[in-house]
């Protein structure tokens, strides 16, 4: 058990520190929106460009591991989404908004970060790629059939398909990726100020990360604690991760840390931008807000024993 706290603590003990700091000195959006724009904008970014672009460029064209990883998330979707119309009798909209609290993991702040620290830089590669995948899929499915339970104007379509063009495309996180792999194409290597600049924001990524999900956390109301909670978040923190494994470890050519990345990202807690999602559709808000906090609690429990399981032989 203390090899699990011990794990556990520092990165856990970081997300506790924010909550703690939202509740003490409440910034307030505004100030939490400072932090953001360092994580999103610099160092997270920072991060994914020097681990992706010091890997060999044939690591970043897996297409079966990013299609088996895509397909888990996926199915996690369309089964809360299904079970909660077909055995809550929820509306449509709010079924979807109810699959992307489900399956939709914080694959960026908390992710990419906990892959690093528990697997070594090298986890990061995969962790990237996994969240390419899994944003580009809820920035396309999420905004689409809310879009259509809401029966909009054929006129709007448009409109809105720009606006998903956008987001993946400009997403810095993705454009980051994009970068990393040119690079290692290239054989090309930031070096002097530059890598010096670079090393430090990579360096400053992962603290700063979960602090800003933690005030995040904190921010958050809990309100909401219906039958919908239990099966966002048995599906977010024990089922992905458990198809996870089943399906990723079929591919006889993905090594064992890309699968230990892959059930790990899984077994994420339910991102923030599910609650973004909810409160831009208006509908679902409370719930997505108490399924950030709920789920995000549990995987300070779930993950530290999963890392645990895989350091001991335990997850093949």
């Amino acid at each position: 058990m203390s090899e699990i706290f011990n794990l556990a603590m520092p990165f856990f003990g970081l997300i506790l520190l924010g909550v703690l700091a939202a509740r003490r000195w409440q910034p307030g959006d505004q100030g939490l929106a400072w932090l953001n724009i360092f994580v999103i904008y610099f160092a997270l970014p920072a991060l994914i460009f020097e681990v992706v672009s010091a890997a060999p460029v044939e690591e970043l064209v897996n297409w079966p591991y990013l299609l088996t990883t895509t397909t888990v998330t996926t199915i996690s979707f369309l089964t809360v989404m299904s079970l909660s119309r077909l055995l809550l009798g929820t509306s449509f909209k709010t079924a979807v908004l109810q699959g992307t609290a489900g399956s939709y993991g914080n694959v960026g702040y908390m992710g990419l970060p906990l892959a690093v620290s528990f697997f070594g830089p090298e986890a990061a590669v995969p962790a990237a790629l996994v969240f390419c995948c899994d944003c580009t899929l809820q920035f396309v499915l999420t905004p689409l059939l809310a879009t259509v339970a809401q029966q909009e104007e054929q006129t709007r379509w448009r409109d809105i398909t720009l606006r998903i063009v956008r987001q993946v495309l400009t997403h810095p996180f993705i454009v980051a990726t994009c970068l990393g792999v040119i690079a290692s194409a290239l054989d090309m290597r930031p070096s002097g100020a530059v890598g010096t600049l670079l090393d430090m924001l990579m360096k400053a990524a992962g603290p700063t990360a979960l602090f800003a999900l933690g005030i995040t956390v904190g921010l958050r109301r809990f309100t909401d604690t219906g039958p919908d909670l239990l099966l966002v978040a048995s599906m977010k923190v024990i089922f992905q991760p458990i198809m996870a494994l089943a399906a990723v470890s079929l591919l006889t050519t993905t090594s064992p840390l890309w699968l230990h990345v892959a059930v790990m990202m899984a077994a994420l807690p339910t991102a923030s931008n599910a609650f973004i999602l909810a409160s831009q559709y208006r509908a679902y808000v409370e719930g997505a807000s108490t399924a950030v906090i709920i789920t995000t609690l549990l995987s300070a429990i779930t993950i530290p024993f999963l890392i645990y399981a895989i350091q001991m032989g335990v997850v093949p």
